[in-house]
C-alpha cells in the first residue's frame, strides 16, 4: 500500500515538473517577442496598431483553438497524442516568426502559434488537476503559471542580449529548441490522466445535456467575462506593450525595461505560487478578488513610476503577484464548477471568449490608442479594463468544497 502511495507521488511529481515547463514554454514563445519590439518595429517598419494586431492574431487563433481541440480531446480522450503534436507545433510557428521578412508572413506565423497553443493550456491543466491530490489541487495548478512567470523573467534579459549581438531572428530561433525538447520528453514519459483512462473511457464521453450543464453554469459565465477583461486589459495591454512603454515613454534603456521585465516574472512567479495556495486556504473567491485588485494597480503604477527606475522596481515587486488571479478565473474556479469528467471543456471556454474577445479587441484598441494618443493611453485602457474584471468578481460563488457555503451541483441544475 506504502508503495503504491509512494508510486503514485512519484509520478504527480514528476509530471508536475514536466507540465508546468509546457506550461511556461507556451507563454514564453507568446510573450517573449514583446521584448524585441522595439527592434521588430523598426525591421518590418510596423507601428503600435500593428504590433498589437500581431498579438491580437494570437489570441484570436488560441481562443478558437482552445475550444475546438480542447472539446475534441473531452470526446476522444487522447490528450497526451494532442499535447505533443501542440508543443512541436508552438516551437516550429516560434521558428517561422523568426523568418518572416514581412507584416503579412510574421502575422501568418503569430496566428499559427495560437491555433498550436490554444489547446495547450486548457490541456496541461486540465492533466494537472487530474493527477493532483485534492488538497494540492489549487497549488500544483498555480506551479506550471508560476514556471511561466519563471521563465519570463529569465527571458527578457537574455533575449535582448541576443538581440543585440546576433539580432532579433535568432532570438526567437533559440528559443524553439527547449519546446522540441518538451516534446520529446512528454512523447516519452506522459500517460493519459485519471480523466481518460480504459475504466473512465465510458464516463468521460459528453452528452448534449453535459455541454448544456457546462453552459448554464454561473462560474463558467462569469469566468468566461472575468477572462475577456484580463486578457484584454492584463495580456492583451499590459504585457504586450510594457516593454515599448518603458523604452518610448519611460525613456529606459532596452536592457534596463528588460531588468523591469524581469521583475515583473520574478514577481509574477511568486503570485501563482501564493495565491493559488491561498486559495486553498482561505477560498477561492478571496484569492481572486485580493489578487484582481493588485493587478489593477499595475499599469497605473508603470504610468506614475515610468521615469523613476527605484520607485517603478518596488511597485512592481508589490503588485504584479496578482497576475496570478488569470489561473483562478481560467481553470481552478471553472473547473471545480462542473463535474471532473468536463474539465477541460470548462475551462476551455474561459480561454475561448478571453483570448477571441478580449485579446483580439484589446491588442487593437491598445495599439490604436497608442498610436493616436501615446502609449499612455494604453497603460489607462489596461488599468479601467482591469478594475472590471474585479468588480465581476464579486458575483463568483465560491467554488472550493471546503468553503462553498451551498453545494454547487444544485446550482448547475437549477
Amino acid at each position: 500500500m506504502s508503495n503504491q502511495k509512494q508510486s503514485f507521488w512519484r509520478y504527480e511529481n514528476g509530471i508536475l515538473i514536466l507540465l508546468s515547463l509546457t506550461y511556461g514554454l507556451i507563454f514564453l514563445d507568446r510573450f517573449s517577442i514583446t521584448n524585441l519590439f522595439p527592434q521588430i518595429a523598426g525591421d518590418l517598419h510596423l507601428n503600435n496598431t500593428q504590433l498589437g494586431l500581431t498579438m491580437s492574431v494570437v489570441a484570436f487563433a488560441w481562443g478558437v483553438s482552445s475550444f475546438v481541440f480542447s472539446y475534441i480531446s473531452d470526446i476522444l480522450g487522447k490528450k497526451k497524442l494532442m499535447l505533443v503534436v501542440v508543443v512541436f507545433a508552438f516551437s516550429l510557428s516560434t521558428f517561422f516568426s523568426g523568418l518572416a521578412a514581412t507584416f503579412i508572413g510574421f502575422l501568418l506565423a503569430r496566428a499559427l502559434l495560437g491555433i498550436a497553443e490554444g489547446p495547450a493550456v486548457p490541456l496541461v491543466q486540465s492533466t494537472v488537476m487530474a493527477e493532483s491530490t485534492e488538497s494540492r489541487k489549487g497549488l500544483n495548478t498555480g506551479i506550471p503559471i508560476a514556471t511561466s512567470a519563471l521563465l519570463s523573467a529569465a527571458a527578457p534579459l537574455l533575449l535582448v542580449w541576443i538581440a543585440q549581438v546576433y539580432g532579433w531572428r535568432i532570438s526567437l530561433y533559440a528559443i524553439t529548441i527547449p519546446g522540441i525538447i518538451i516534446g520529446f520528453l512528454l512523447m516519452k514519459f506522459m500517460r493519459e490522466s485519471k480523466v481518460t483512462n480504459v475504466s473512465d473511457q465510458k464516463k468521460s464521453k459528453m452528452s448534449f445535456a453535459d455541454i448544456k450543464m457546462v453552459l448554464r453554469t454561473r462560474n463558467v459565465w462569469i469566468s468566461m467575462l472575468v477572462a475577456t477583461l484580463n486578457v484584454a486589459g492584463g495580456i492583451a495591454t499590459l504585457m504586450t506593450f510594457a516593454p515599448l512603454f518603458l523604452v518610448n515613454v519611460g525613456h529606459l534603456k532596452q536592457t534596463q525595461a528588460a531588468g523591469i521585465m524581469t521583475v515583473y516574472g520574478l514577481v509574477s512567479l511568486i503570485g501563482n505560487l501564493y495565491i493559488p495556495w491561498l486559495s486553498d486556504k482561505i477560498g477561492r473567491k478571496k484569492a481572486f478578488l485580493l489578487g484582481s485588485f493588485m493587478q489593477f494597480l499595475i499599469p497605473m503604477s508603470l504610468i506614475a513610476f515610468h521615469s523613476n527606475y527605484t520607485m517603478l522596481i518596488v511597485s512592481i515587486m508589490v503588485l504584479c503577484g496578482g497576475q496570478a488571479t488569470m489561473g483562478l478565473c481560467m481553470f481552478i474556479i471553472p473547473g471545480e464548477s462542473v463535474p471532473k469528467r468536463l474539465m477541460t471543456t470548462a475551462s476551455s471556454l474561459p480561454n475561448f471568449v478571453g483570448e477571441v474577445i478580449g485579446g483580439s479587441i484589446g491588442g487593437i484598441v491598445a495599439g490604436y490608442l497608442g498610436d493616436k494618443f501615446g502609449l499612455t493611453a494604453a497603460m489607462i485602457f489596461a488599468s479601467v479594463v482591469l478594475l472590471g474584471s474585479f468588480i465581476l468578481g464579486l458575483a463568483y460563488k465560491e467554488s472550493h468544497a471546503k468553503f462553498a457555503k451551498e453545494n454547487l451541483m444544485e446550482d448547475r441544475a437549477s
